[in-house]
């Protein structure tokens, strides 16, 4: 712990790994969303699904 202390960035050696948790699961559920638009599943239930915004979920299936 002393040695990370001594780094000007310390403070945010913690968070490092909630991002990157964060991340995952967001490609996750886009992953999901995908999948379930390729499956003809309403822009409502996969929001209701995952999580995602509306939004998001159309800027997917544009993508499609």
């Amino acid at each position: 712990m002393r040695e990370i202390k001594q780094y000007n960035e310390s403070r945010e050696i913690p968070h490092l790994p909630i991002s990157w948790e964060e991340k995952g699961i967001e490609k996750g559920k886009k992953e999901v969303a995908l999948e379930m638009l390729k499956e003809g599943a309403s822009i409502d239930f996969i929001a209701k699904v995952t999580q995602l915004s509306r939004e998001s979920i159309e800027n997917l299936k544009k993508s499609i």
